[in-house]
């Protein structure tokens, strides 16, 4: 993943938290959105930790530990969202803010919306709970 296609991750990322997880009162399509920012922070971390590694190769090794500590936050915040999404119980409030206080302050909404209709994310949880069952 090159690192215009990490920024779009976090794009999205920060417009689903910001924006259509607080303004959205299904308790289904929630944790359909919460599917979708877990999926998106998990490819995200990953993909930097395959950069730094290739830093690290590269003796480039201050450079690699900068780009870990910058997004040391999205694994535990994708494993966040990744619970509130196969949670049994109703998703409250305080999940939602719990949420939006793990995302960076410095990370900028784009002006231009990335999701015209939110509802296409509807039915996201269950099929990346199918996904994750068929690699096990």
């Amino acid at each position: 993943m090159a690192i215009r296609e990490r920024n779009q991750n976090l794009n999205m990322v920060t417009e689903l938290v910001r924006t259509h997880l607080p303004a959205t009162s299904d308790d289904g399509l929630r944790k359909d959105i919460c599917a979708v920012i877990a999926i998106n922070l998990r490819q995200f971390a990953a993909d930097a930790e395959q950069s730094a590694k290739a830093w690290d190769k590269k003796a480039f090794h201050s450079k690699a530990d900068a780009l870990r500590r910058d997004v040391a936050w999205a694994s535990p915040m994708g494993q966040v969202a990744e619970s509130l999404a196969y949670s049994p119980r109703k998703l409250a409030d305080a999940d939602i803010a719990r949420l939006q206080g793990l995302l960076p302050d410095d990370l900028i909404q784009t002006e231009r919306p990335r999701f015209k209709n939110i509802e296409d994310l509807r039915g996201a949880a269950a099929a990346a709970r199918q996904t994750v069952l068929k690699r096990r």
